[in-house]
C-alpha cells in the first residue's frame, strides 16, 4: 500500500481541523458589542411577549461579564454575556437567577 494512501485519513483530519478552527475563530473575531445586544434584545422581545420592544434594551461593560444587557421598562430582565456571546446569567423580572451556558 502506498504511504501516501496511509496518511491521508491523517492529513484529511487536519484539513478539517483547520477550517473548522478558522470559522470559529473568525465568528468570534468578528462578533461586535451591537451583534451581541442585537441579539439579547430579539431574546427578550420573543420571550416578553406583546408590547416588548427592542429599544426596551440597554447595554454595559460588566465586572463580571464581558456585557451587561437590561430589558424592560418596569420590571428588568438583565442578561450577563461572556465575550464568547454565551449568557453567563440571567436574572428575570421576578428576581430570579437562571444560570446558562458556561462559565468563562
Amino acid at each position: 500500500m502506498p504511504r501516501w494512501l496511509v496518511w491521508s485519513p491523517v492529513w484529511g483530519l487536519l484539513g478539517l481541523t483547520a477550517v473548522l478552527g478558522w470559522r470559529e475563530g473568525r465568528a468570534f473575531v468578528t462578533m461586535t458589542e451591537g451583534d451581541v445586544i442585537a441579539a439579547y434584545a430579539a431574546r427578550y422581545v420573543a420571550e416578553a411577549g406583546p408590547g416588548a420592544r427592542p429599544s426596551d434594551c440597554t447595554a454595559e461593560p460588566g465586572d463580571a461579564a464581558w456585557l451587561v444587557i437590561r430589558c424592560g421598562r418596569g420590571s428588568v430582565t438583565e442578561y450577563q454575556v461572556s465575550r464568547f456571546g454565551w449568557l453567563k446569567r440571567m436574572t428575570g423580572p421576578d428576581g430570579r437567577d437562571i444560570m446558562e451556558g458556561p462559565k468563562t
